[in-house]
């Protein structure tokens, strides 16, 4: 029913409009703001979003930290249970006279609705500026990088004016939600397990549903326009690296909990550094080698668990434990002297 009335001619036909409109404006504007939206689109990927919320968890406040990697991981989620419960084809699909940017197609596959860049960006950025409320200004300019990556996705042909609004408004849903949980979840500490007990089925129960639906399998020209196939895998993907951030994140919280204010400005950015160094240096062969080698399913999820959960409780665990050692010898020296 969803996907009816999503597909339906007289609701999608103006948003083909606008898009072909804003394609004119592209085609006017020239390579200059097609390299800059190209941009700005990358900060509603994964990537940059993970970083920034785990230096926050880090370094600067874990139970921010604890906040933003929850309402992250609900929004990477539902934006799965969405995109494989409605089905909708990219703009390019449902009219050919849409000309996406040949640079954005590396990280607009599968299926459009909703914008799992809007669903990050008003999850990840509108988690930080809902923290940082009260510095009007700051909050501000977040909520504008949101709406420009929202743009983005429109000026760069990769999807609809619909795709875009739903990422919006479900991730500003989430925003609130999860504050409100986290809430109640501060008044008796095994909450936190009955959070991740929902978590866990929710994940396995999303896993389940887009393992074994049928999906449509239309054929243009020989070609089959979405693989099933794929649509899974990438799920399976999303749900390893969920499990893993909400586990770790959740477990740390009701049996490790750690300080990210500890330390001084110096320790604390050094953890912040080798710790995105690690990241980074970890994350991003092992995503890139997992989307182009489909044939490793077994192993993808399990990996990926691994790498949201190093994120999350590994790596608190170990700088916390080395630090703790550190400051220990340097206290024992001080005596001896």
């Amino acid at each position: 029913m969803i996907h009816e009335f999503l597909s339906d001619p007289n609701w999608l036909n103006p948003q083909i409009d606008y898009l072909l409109w804003v394609q004119n404006l592209r085609t006017h504007l020239g390579p200059v703001f097609e390299n800059l939206f190209l941009h700005i689109t990358m900060f509603g990927e994964i990537l940059i979003p993970t970083l920034v919320i785990s230096i926050i968890y880090w370094c600067i406040d874990s139970e921010a930290g604890l906040y933003l990697f929850g309402l992250n991981s609900c929004g990477i989620l539902f934006m799965q249970l969405f995109k494989t419960s409605a089905c909708i084809y990219r703009p390019w699909i449902l009219s050919d006279k849409i000309k996406p940017v040949a640079s954005a197609l590396a990280m607009a596959h599968g299926y459009s609705f909703p914008s799992g860049h809007c669903m990050i960006s008003a999850t990840s950025w509108g988690g930080i500026a809902f923290l940082l409320r009260k510095r009007k200004f700051i909050a501000t300019l977040i909520v504008l990088l949101i709406l420009t990556i929202a743009f983005s996705r429109t000026y760069l042909g990769v999807h609809t004016p619909q795709d875009v609004l739903i990422g919006l408004l479900s991730g500003l849903v989430f925003v609130f939600v999860m504050h409100y949980i986290l809430k109640w979840c501060k008044k008796n500490k095994n909450r936190y397990l009955y959070l991740l007990a929902i978590f866990d089925m929710t994940i396995l129960g999303t896993l389940l549903y887009v393992i074994l639906k049928s999906y449509p399998l239309d054929y243009v020209n020989g070609k089959l326009l979405v693989n099933p196939y794929h649509a899974r895998y990438v799920a399976v993907l999303f749900c390893g690296w969920v499990m893993g951030l909400v586990n770790g994140v959740l477990l740390c919280k009701r049996f490790f909990p750690f300080d990210a204010k500890s330390g001084s400005i110096k320790t604390r950015v050094i953890r912040g550094i080798v710790g995105a160094s690690v990241f980074y240096s970890i994350f991003y062969p092992v995503n890139n080698y997992f989307i182009i080698h489909e044939s490793h399913f077994r192993v993808a999820l399990p990996s990926m668990f691994a790498l949201g959960f190093f994120v999350t409780a590994i790596y608190p665990l170990i700088f916390s434990n080395v630090e703790n050692f550190i400051s220990k010898k340097q206290m024992n020296n001080v005596k001896s002297v």
